[in-house]
This record gives C-alpha cells, structure tokens and sequence, in this order.
C-alpha cells in the first residue's frame, strides 16, 4: 500500500523559550509620564490586595506601566508568534500592592519559530540606521550585525534581538515627544475605570533599559536538513 508522502522534518514548528528577567528600579522614573515602569497587571487584577484604595496619581501611574507592558508584547509578537507565560513581580509587595511601582518582572515569552528572530530583527536595525557592528552567521548564511540599545553590542544571538526589543518597546516615545494610548484606568471617583488618555514618555534611557535586562534561553531550535 503506497504511503501517504507525509513526512517529519526537522524544520517543523519546535518551540524556543527564553526567560526575560527586567530590573524595572535601576535609574527608573518613578513620577511623572516617565513614571510607572513596566507592569504586567491591570489595576483589576486578582494580584492587588488594594487597587481600590489608589489615588488618580497612583492609578495613572499604574496605566502608565500597562501600557508599556502592552508596548513590549505587540513588538515581540511582531518578530514572531509568541505567548507569554509565567510572569513574576518583585517588589511592591511581591506584586500585589497597586499604589508602588515594582522593582522588577519575570517572564517567560515562547516562540513557535525562533530561528528567524535575530535576521529578521537585523533587518529592522539596518532600516532603523542603527550602526553596524561585525557579523554573525546563522546555518551556512552570514549576516552583519548591527549595535543595541547601548549602542555598542553587537546583536549576534536571539536572546540578545530580544533583549533589545523589549528595551526598545520600554522608551518607545523617547524623553521628550512621548505616546498615547486611551487605556482603562481606576478612577476613585467612580470606584471603577474609565476609559482616559493615557502619555508615556521613556522611564529611563535606551541604554539603561538595555543593561537592565536579563534573556536567557530555557530552549531553542536551528534549522538543519531540507526544508519540506
């Protein structure tokens, strides 16, 4: 009986997992629209023992994380299809007090396809004018490599690209212009939200926010054999 002429191939969606641990109290802003750092949580969520007791200052502060949070997510769904999955708070309470800004998020972000992640983003670098930086090579190709965040390491491997991501999405809108997004936040008034307009500007430097985070991967893939 013929065979179907399906067959396994080692170029099939595998799974790369990459532990992403972001120092958000160094040299971060802690007033203002550069305040809030980075937070995962809306001012909803189960983790607060207290959101109801914020202040308007506190809970647009609190926003003001959420929506850099958001920011980092779309940019590394954007290099890939990815999930987001065991976050951890430090700080403020280990997470569960709304009125403090935390000290730090864990996360780990899970790539159907990984492989493609540092050329892609290389790309975006070059389009970007970031500033060349020696090479690297993936399988039998060789590519140029182009300076991160603190402008003087050369992004040559996926943890690096998303190192550099996440602390590109962080100060998206830089020191001065900033970016809105109408976002829901707590309003004491209403003992709920609403929906408000919402400006960040850049918590802390590109630099800073680079040097400020950790990527390491749990597991990964290459490409090897014949693509089907």
């Amino acid at each position: 009986m013929a065979g179907s002429g399906f067959q396994l191939d080692s170029n099939q969606l595998t799974q790369g997992i990459y532990r992403v641990v972001f120092n958000t109290s160094s040299n971060f802003a802690t007033s203002g629209t550069a305040g809030g750092g980075v937070n995962p949580f809306d001012w909803d969520s189960s983790n607060y023992t207290n959101a109801s007791a914020m202040s308007s200052a506190q809970a647009l502060l609190l926003a003001q994380g959420n929506v850099r949070w958001n920011n980092i997510v779309q940019q590394l769904a954007a290099i890939s299809d990815c999930r987001i999955l065991d976050i951890v708070i430090s700080g403020a309470t280990n997470g569960t007090d709304a009125t403090a800004q935390n000290t730090q998020v864990a996360f780990t972000v899970e790539f159907d396809r990984d492989a493609f992640i540092l050329p892609e983003y290389s790309l975006m670098q070059k389009a970007a004018g970031a500033s060349s930086n020696g090479t690297y090579t993936v399988g039998q190709t060789t590519y140029t490599a182009y300076n991160g965040q603190d402008g003087s390491t050369a992004i040559t491997s996926t943890a690096l690209a998303i190192q550099d991501i996440v602390a590109l999405a962080t100060v998206a809108g830089g020191a001065s212009a900033g970016y809105s997004r109408t976002y829901r936040v707590y309003s004491p008034a209403q003992s709920g939200d609403s929906q408000v307009k919402v400006t960040v500007l850049q918590p802390c430097t590109p630099a800073q926010a680079f040097a400020n985070l950790t990527v390491t991967q749990i597991s990964g893939t290459t490409l090897a054999g014949t693509p089907l």
